[in-house]
């Protein structure tokens, strides 16, 4: 509207100074109106709230089978046990401390268990655990790709021993250094999108409207032994788009269902513990977290099935936190 000929008009009539003041006020309202249209788009859209904020409000809450042993805690207490060891020409080496940034040749040893002797160990880890008597505890780290924002919320098992069967029976694959995720994806404006829950050698990924939580935080059902993380209680059979075929294979060739197995036990509230790829100084160790990996069938003696796992900064999911896992299978 060209103002300035909506007011020669009121002059001629002899109304000026009350046309002047109405076509003031058009103009204001008109001024006002543009502002809220085209200028307050940005200032209407509230910023995203701050990390420390968003790793609170979606921490995981744990759910753990009602036999199972351990929880996820911090790893000072398996630090303070463990010993840092060296390859050498006749086998593993005490080296001294303290864990060196990388190290990718280097192992840590719980002093005081073996896994090689498979389930008979939990009662061993499981005490060594509990004398540290720490809180349950993850450890939360937060990326921004693009338009997304990654929340990852890394859990700690001192032990990770897995039988198709409960009790544990004769076939179990164990580890020392059980490393487990939690990824939860937001938008931009830091509303949930998606939910990731690590699982064997992979994850599996759902919609946010389709993950079950109390108020804002997920839900973790944690499998017994193995720890690995499902949307809901009960027997989850093995899928191989995340489970290696050739272990699936292996359990049913000695005549058990390759399944785990998640109930409604104790329920878990960790405190999180933010990270960086270098802090704790524990971050940046890439070495592995465990001795060797143990299998045992029935009537045949353990056998070494690869190394220990390595920490939350040297896994792919760390890496690419956003594509990595948007390319979990869905379920």
């Amino acid at each position: 509207m060209d103002y300035r000929r909506a007011a020669g008009r009121c002059a001629d009539t002899g109304h000026t100074a009350g046309a002047m003041a109405r076509v003031a006020l058009l103009a204001e309202v008109h001024v006002v109106t543009w502002l809220l249209v085209f200028g307050g788009g940005a200032a209407a859209t509230p910023s995203p709230p701050s990390v420390g904020t968003l790793l609170a409000r979606h921490a995981p809450i744990v759910v753990l089978h009602p036999e199972e042993r351990f929880e996820p805690v911090p790893v000072d207490g398996f630090l303070a046990d463990a010993d840092l060891l060296r390859p050498s020409p006749t086998g593993w080496q005490k080296t001294a401390g303290p864990l060196p940034r990388g190290g990718a040749d280097l192992r840590l040893d719980q002093r005081f268990c073996s896994a090689r002797v498979g389930v008979a160990a939990i009662d061993c880890y499981a005490d060594t655990q509990d004398a540290h008597a720490a809180a349950p505890t993850v450890y939360g780290a937060a990326f921004r790709r693009g338009n997304r924002i990654a929340l990852q919320y890394w859990l700690f098992y001192a032990y990770d021993a897995y039988s198709p069967t409960v009790p544990a029976g004769e076939f179990w694959q164990v580890h020392e250094g059980d490393w487990e995720a939690v990824s939860v994806i937001l938008d931009a404006h830091g509303r949930p999108l998606l939910a990731g829950y690590s699982e064997h050698s992979e994850g599996v990924r759902r919609a946010w409207t389709k993950v079950p939580r109390r108020g804002t935080h997920p839900l973790v059902y944690v499998a017994l032994g193995s720890h690995a993380n499902y949307f809901k209680a009960g027997t989850q059979r093995f899928d191989p788009r995340v489970v290696d075929p050739l272990f699936i294979s292996v359990i049913e060739q000695n005549g058990f269902q390759p399944v785990d197995h998640t109930e409604k036990g104790r329920v878990l509230r960790p405190r999180v513990v933010r990270v960086t790829a270098m802090r704790p100084s524990w971050m940046a160790f890439a070495g592995t977290w465990g001795e060797d990996q143990y299998l045992r069938a029935p009537g045949n003696a353990p056998v070494a099935l690869g190394t220990g796992p390595h920490g939350p900064a040297f896994h792919e999911q760390w890496r690419a936190p956003v594509a990595d896992v948007l390319g979990w299978p869905r379920r």
